[in-house]
């Protein structure tokens, strides 16, 4: 039986869209669209470009169409699912994840899914089921070692990681999760050079990898030592988890106040001063630095914008 232009162009997409090449991607879908319009699966698989790209609006509007089409495609409910999980819609991600799994609860993409879902609601302990749950499904995908390197990486547990993202890399040595996973576990470790490699390694297997460039800003923070005292500071946070992570402000405030109070009942008002100064630098320290790691990480974003429009 002869091939169709989708038949053809539509797998093409696919590989730009691992690639990183979403310009060209959407370029692709755009012209299995142009041939036939009423093809649900290209306008999930644009939708799913489109989320890439960050462009919401678009993407949901792609997805929708592909629903009209097909209501039941797992495409379609998957982009719409990872649409309102960036948007913290976190009720409709729900729903379109419930959906998923009722449709192929085999995929271990869709337990994935589940999994981030969770991860966002602060349920660690389910997140790492659901991971589990698409390892026990399919043992030799690397996206699924990856997410639990990641997951491991998040609770601190840095030998477990560096094993998820070895496994990753034996199955598929330029996977770009896996050498970013790699990277950020050299970081923690101090071995800067290593990591640097590793995030070089990922940018040339996927050039707009939002999560290389950022580890390429989180070496520049570790580099410098202002920067450096928040990221580790910040990562220290992170493996607590949001609910101990805030116990420890509310204690580290209280101790201040106290400090502070006691100081002004022995008469030494400077050193209540003092307490009450170092305590405010530490808020504004911990107000600036992150706006810092956010705008250096924005200049990378940007110049890889620009770098993909020629």
């Amino acid at each position: 039986m002869e091939l169709t232009s989708a038949d053809r162009l539509l797998p093409f997409a696919r590989g730009q869209l691992e690639r990183g090449d979403l310009h060209g991607a959407v370029r692709t879908v755009r012209q299995v669209l142009s041939e036939d319009p009423m093809l649900a699966e290209a306008h999930a698989l644009l939708a799913i470009v489109l989320v890439r790209q960050k462009r919401l609006h678009a993407a949901e509007y792609e997805a929708r169409e592909s629903l009209k089409l097909d209501p039941h495609l797992p495409s379609g409910h998957h982009a719409l699912a990872v649409v309102a999980l960036l948007r913290r819609e976190l009720k409709e991600a729900e729903e379109h994840v419930a959906l998923l799994l009722d449709l192929e609860p085999e995929e271990p993409a869709w337990w994935r899914l589940k999994a981030q879902l969770r991860s966002v609601q602060g349920r660690r302990a389910e997140t790492r089921e659901a991971l589990l749950h698409a390892l026990g499904l399919n043992a030799a995908d690397p996206d699924t070692l990856v997410e639990l390197g990641d997951e491991a990486l998040e609770r601190g547990d840095l030998n477990e990681a560096e094993r998820r993202a070895r496994e990753a890399l034996v199955l598929t040595p330029e996977h770009p999760g896996g050498l970013v996973l790699m990277g950020h576990v050299l970081l923690r470790r101090g071995h800067l050079d290593a990591a640097h490699e590793h995030a070089v390694w990922a940018l040339r297997q996927e050039a707009t990898s939002s999560q290389a460039l950022l580890l390429m800003v989180a070496l520049q923070a570790r580099r410098s030592w202002w920067l450096g005292l928040w990221w580790r500071y910040n990562t220290w946070m992170e493996t607590l988890g949001s609910t101990r992570a805030t116990l420890v402000l509310l204690v580290a405030y209280v101790l201040s106040r106290v400090a502070a109070l006691g100081a002004e009942d022995l008469g030494s008002e400077g050193g209540a001063t003092v307490v009450e100064t170092v305590w405010l630098g530490v808020v504004a320290y911990s107000w600036v630095a992150p706006s810092v790691f956010q705008r250096m990480l924005r200049q990378e974003l940007a110049g890889v914008r620009l770098k993909a429009e020629f």
